[in-house]
């Protein structure tokens, strides 16, 4: 009877936790949407680029008027990475860099991609 319980108790816990990671992926994926654009026009302008590991770092100096929004975005990737390989039993890094793959590939034309020898090139 009290293994019954306990596992009862097991299933409900993880139901939660799944339903609040839920939660929380559907936050980040809003918050993604709003900074799009402006993510969108620092990758026109050239100013920051896509990186292997799945994050968009500055490809020449740091633009201080966007600094915000660009540790914004890296901080919610980084949250929704862990939060997508703790559902697949997997490690964030890995999460990343398959984020990274499809960055990389929808890419326009002349945005910088980083990869994993560290170097920047544009998209041709």
């Amino acid at each position: 009877m009290t293994f019954l319980l306990i596992v009862s108790v097991a299933s409900l816990l993880g139901t939660v936790a799944r339903a609040a990671a839920d939660d929380q992926m559907d936050k980040l994926q809003e918050r993604f949407k709003q900074r799009y654009e402006q993510i969108l026009q620092l990758k026109t302008a050239g100013k920051v680029g896509e990186t292997f590991e799945g994050f968009i770092d500055w490809v020449k100096a740091e633009d201080a008027s966007a600094a915000k929004l660009v540790n914004d975005e890296n901080a919610d990737r980084r949250e929704l990475y862990a939060l997508i390989a703790a559902k697949e039993k997997t490690t964030p890094g890995l999460v990343g860099e398959r984020n990274a793959r499809r960055n990389f590939e929808k890419a326009q034309k002349g945005e910088y991609l980083r990869g994993k020898d560290g170097k920047w090139t544009q998209k041709a």
